[in-house]
């Protein structure tokens, strides 16, 4: 692995065991345990899926306008506090979901609970990577990453397992429990590189790749490239597919498939095949054309989606589980080597703060559009079709990509 400091050192590999740990306990509750809640909550409370689906909307709309605050606030503070500070304020609000007894409150807290979940998961956890490492970035943020897939593919069953015995209540309070195991992981292990680790660092950029920190872009003059808005819009597009997806496909399922359990199973699929899909394409980018990978991760969820249009058969929700998982675990390890690539480390916190803007902006109309498209129509082809042309979209958005530190050269290798 390398020496104890510098770059791709064994210092770095432990910053992504630790980055792997927490955010597999982190992502797992905040973006896989609701989906599976979500008929229970409604039962329950007479709310309906639009009802609810708002709750995801605000969800979406306050990460959104956290975002780049997160960004700014990891530069000043640093990864491991807003690590720790996101998991303590996500322990609360998990723990208060369960106590909701009102519509209101339940639109309150999930107001709340992005700040948490923001401040602890993927952008503060793609930041630290790919500072700590350059030869073997893309598998490094993949690793650390594969933490999204683990998550979700376990916490989905086990969350429906707890539901089994308890009530939707009372498994809040679980998962707030097993939240709170996050911060030992990033206690221990997740930090920001030295001064001299960054030393390591800039001088394997500059071996690498010929371009020095000077001429890393600052958020403002990204603004002004086709690369940002490429990054920003193509993820909004296929955040939005990809959160119609975490929030109701297990719903959508139920109604195709008429059985819960399976429908549970198929959701778990694809969270797994993300995980695997980090281990597939974080390697891949960093050895063939990058952008060539990454517009292949963002096409083949358009292509999955087609199967799950075709047909409503078990073996077609398999195989889109499969397809889409893959390609979509692809997308988060690629996603933050991207940014770095286009625009260098020097302020990827602030960039990726902010690009993820868009993406949440995606997250939270996506699930509300397809909860009034279903509600309408009554059936779930609609939603498939809308979402298949979107991913379609999104993988054109995403082949405008460039090294825009370097304008001569017309693609990131």
């Amino acid at each position: 692995m390398g020496t104890e400091a510098g770059v791709d050192s064994k210092k770095g590999w432990w910053v992504v065991f630790g980055s792997f740990c927490a955010l597999t306990v982190t992502s797992g509750v905040a973006f896989f345990s609701i989906p599976v809640l979500l008929e229970s909550i409604m039962v329950d409370t007479g709310w309906s899926l639009t009802q609810v689906s708002l709750g995801m909307t605000i969800w979406g709309g306050a990460a959104a306008l956290f975002s780049p605050f997160c960004g700014h606030a990891i530069d000043k503070f640093g990864v491991r506090r807003m690590m720790l500070f996101g998991t303590i304020l996500a322990v609360t609000t998990t723990f208060l979901l369960g106590r909701v007894t009102a519509l209101w409150q339940f639109y309150v807290i999930m107001a709340i609970a992005p700040i948490g979940m923001m401040s602890n998961t993927y952008i503060p956890v793609a930041t630290v990577i790919t500072h700590w490492f350059v030869k073997h970035r893309g598998i490094a943020t993949g690793l650390a990453m594969l933490g999204l897939g683990v998550g979700g593919a376990a916490f989905p069953i086990m969350t429906s397992t707890l539901l089994d015995e308890h009530s939707w209540q009372e498994t809040f309070t679980y998962l707030a429990l097993f939240l709170s195991a996050a911060l030992f992981p990033i206690f221990i292990w997740v930090r920001s590189p030295s001064e001299a680790d960054m030393a390591h660092v800039d001088a394997a950029e500059g071996d690498l790749h010929e371009v020095d920190a000077a001429s890393d872009l600052t958020l403002a003059t990204a603004l002004k490239t086709r690369s940002f808005w490429g990054l920003s819009l193509g993820d909004m597009l296929t955040g939005l597919v990809f959160a119609i997806f975490n929030i109701h496909l297990v719903y959508y399922l139920t109604q195709d498939l008429g059985d819960d359990k399976i429908a549970t199973q198929v959701y778990s699929a694809l969270q797994m095949c993300i995980g695997l899909g980090v281990l597939v394409f974080g390697p891949l980018g960093d050895r063939f054309n990058f952008r060539h990978v990454i517009v292949l991760c963002y096409f083949l969820p358009a292509l999955a989606t087609g199967i799950l249009l075709s047909s409503t058969a078990l073996f077609a929700a398999f195989a889109f589980a499969i397809v889409a998982g893959l390609a979509g675990g692809g997308r988060s390890a690629l996603f933050p080597v991207a940014i770095h690539n286009s625009f260098g480390g020097s302020h990827i916190a602030a960039i990726y703060g902010l690009s993820n803007t868009f993406f949440m902006i995606g997250n939270a109309v996506g699930p509300l559009i397809a909860a009034a498209l279903y509600d309408r129509t009554g059936n779930t082809r609609a939603v498939y079709f809308g979402a298949m042309a979107v991913l379609a979209f999104s993988a054109f958005l995403l082949s405008l990509i460039r090294d825009e530190r370097n304008r001569g050269q017309a693609s990131i290798h």
